[in-house]
């Protein structure tokens, strides 16, 4: 309507421009049109132009609506395939969804001739080719996806998925890492290459990645801290592997300080450093970590720092390195094993009951039978022992090898630790979450005669199996 308007002011304008109009006295208007004159009242005038706008308007409208017909046909034309489009790729994603992929790539090609919109009609062919089973066809629409800037991350992310499909990991950690390249926002790039990283034993690249995520606040700060520890420590193991002693002690002692609380941080970072020779500095690390979280594997390292030292030497040692943490369960256990070694049964039951009282576990039971065969009661270690096979084990248990170090892991154990201490702090050792037996399973498989006390080295907790209980009845 402003159209019209604008166009019959504009008419109206023009007309009056050509025409010469005279008025000669208040009531009359003199009208000379090219040589015609005319000459009427102005009222008169006045009807006349108000007719000629009425006839204008209608006419006008009737032009215009001509001119724009074509364009008006074509439109909704356009409307009714769009609409078409989107009704074929409702009922695509439905049929795939419901596993009929016939219907659904029927509709797949129905949509993309429908419509000018080829990211949803790829879309709609990748999810039919995936519901069909057909790996290399979804792949083949994903990879589509990758030449528009807003869809390249879920076109990486379905050729991700497709390449795990087919166990593929390389390719499937080269798309997610592509991904966490190309958007900053979006988070399942990182979760995907962090753990495909991980679970790969490429120490480099997951810290590489959670450095990323830690910088997005994709991950919590605590959590990050943690998880960067278990994967330093993992890069000292590996160093350490590769005879690369010096290196690996710094990465150590890295990730010994970044979470002094990881006790195979702290084993690791104090046996690299006695192997140079530093065991003045092996000895400070494991203090310290004795005071943030005992554990036996650090009392155990703790033992055997000083080479060809007295055992009244060595049980003064650890007293001093008991007391830093006095009340603490584990401290409560060494104090027990150095009132064994000198024959003071008495306390070491006192101490053992306590550490009783806080975790029923078959270790302690099993230091209890020591207890009972150094007082000569051998009902008693028997009982003891009997009670150590249904007793829980502990969850932070290290498979402490008498004749070599604690926390002999694998890349495997390494990538389990980034989640379970990473993300609780919890420390749960690998190999007791797979059910296995600890490196002291053929010491404890002995006869009840053959635990005499003291022996120090019995700090590794296990639960013994029927057969040895049999035994012992």
């Amino acid at each position: 309507m402003l159209r019209l308007a604008f166009l019959l002011i504009i008419a109206v304008a023009a007309m009056l421009a050509s025409w010469q109009i005279v008025t000669t006295d208040p009531g009359t208007v003199e009208i000379n049109w090219f040589g015609t004159e005319v000459s009427t009242s102005a009222l008169f005038g006045l009807l006349i132009l108000v007719v000629l706008i009425a006839i204008a308007l209608p006419v006008l409208r009737l032009l215009m609506f001509l001119i724009d017909a074509p364009g008006r046909i074509g439109k909704a034309g356009q409307r009714a395939r769009i609409r078409k489009g989107q009704e074929a790729l409702a009922l695509g994603l439905i049929a795939a969804e419901a596993g009929e992929f016939e219907e659904a790539r029927r509709q797949a090609d129905r949509a993309e001739d429908l419509i000018e919109e080829p990211r949803l009609a790829m879309l709609l062919q990748a999810r039919a080719a995936e519901v069909a089973g057909d790996t290399a066809g979804a792949e083949r629409a994903y990879s589509g996806m990758l030449q528009h800037e807003d869809t390249e991350i879920l076109g990486r992310k379905g050729l991700m998925a497709a390449a795990l499909k087919r166990g593929d990991r390389t390719a499937a950690r080269a798309h997610a890492e592509a991904a966490l390249k190309a958007s900053k926002t979006s988070t399942w790039p990182y979760q995907y290459a962090f753990d495909l990283a991980v679970q790969a034993g490429d120490w480099d690249a997951a810290l590489e990645t959670l450095e990323i995520g830690d910088k997005r606040k994709l991950v919590e700060d605590r959590v990050a801290k943690r998880r960067r520890a278990v994967l330093m420590a993992a890069q000292a193991a590996k160093m350490e592997r590769e005879r690369r002693i010096d290196k690996a002690s710094d990465q150590a002692q890295k990730a010994f300080r970044m979470a002094p609380q990881f006790a195979p941080a702290a084993a690791l970072s104090a046996r690299l450093l006695v192997a140079e020779g530093k065991n003045e500095r092996a000895a400070s690390i494991l203090e310290d970590a004795w005071e943030n979280a005992p554990h036996p594997a650090l009392a155990h390292a703790y033992r055997d720092l000083a080479a060809g030292e007295s055992r009244e030497a060595r049980a003064g040692r650890m007293g001093a390195f008991a007391d830093k943490r006095r009340d603490h369960r584990e401290s409560k256990i060494v104090l027990a094993e150095l009132a064994m070694e000198r024959g003071d049964w008495a306390t070491a039951q006192s101490l053992l009951e306590d550490a009783y009282r806080e975790n029923p576990s078959s270790r302690i039971c099993i230091l209890f039978a020591q207890v009972a065969r150094g007082r000569g009661d051998e009902n008693g270690a028997r009982t003891w022992l009997a009670q150590a096979a249904a007793a829980p084990r502990e969850l932070d248990w290290s498979d402490l090898d008498p004749e070599g170090p604690a926390f002999m892991y694998d890349d495997a154990d390494w990538a389990r630790l980034v989640y379970v201490f990473g993300d609780s702090g919890q420390l749960i050792h690998p190999r007791m979450e797979r059910g296995q037996n600890d490196a002291l399973g053929p010491v404890l498989a002995l006869p009840t005669a053959a635990l005499t006390a003291p022996r120090a080295d019995l700090r590794a907790e296990r639960a013994p199996d029927e057969a040895e209980v049999e035994e012992v009845r």
